[in-house]
């Protein structure tokens, strides 16, 4: 039975986009400030959540209306290998001084030849939380650390990284 259409024409007619392929999740960086502040091995707290609100009708046991609330954000937590450069630690000193600066970041994600494409954007972010090495001498692991750091939301850009 005849459809009407050229199967093998069908593939000379798509248009060329952006690869499907996904992106793989170890090849990231971190920028705080416009400046990038390390080589992270893990970067946790992509997340946000919309508050559900339930609303019923008198009388009517049957129906339940769904309403948006608000938005909350998880912290975010990096994770990198300790260095003799570091403006994490720094940033994280002078919040313990009282001297809390809160700066936008942007985590990028980089497709396989290095180049950024798609990017999360966040904002007034802040040092809260600085967790240290677990140090143990028959192992023979990086020492690592973990910063913590409060935001208030996040963005997803698509395409040049930006």
């Amino acid at each position: 039975m005849a459809t009407g259409r050229n199967p093998s024409g069908a593939a000379s007619q798509r248009k060329s986009g952006p690869p499907a392929n996904p992106f793989k999740s170890y090849n990231f960086y971190v920028e705080v400030g416009g400046i990038v502040v390390g080589g992270f091995t893990t970067v946790e707290g992509l997340q946000s959540k919309i508050e559900v609100k339930s609303v019923r009708q008198g009388g009517v046991n049957d129906l339940e209306y769904k309403l948006g609330g608000q938005v909350t954000y998880v912290d975010l937590v990096l994770k990198a290998g300790i260095t003799a450069l570091d403006p994490m630690w720094l940033w994280y000193q002078a919040a313990l001084n009282g001297k809390i600066k809160r700066q936008n970041g942007s985590i990028y994600l980089l497709d396989d030849e290095g180049n950024p494409t798609v990017s999360w954007n966040f904002y007034n972010a802040w040092p809260i939380e600085w967790q240290g090495p677990s140090l143990d001498a028959g192992q023979n692991l990086v020492a690592s650390q973990s910063f913590t750091l409060a935001h208030e939301g996040i963005k997803k850009n698509s395409g040049s990284g930006g």
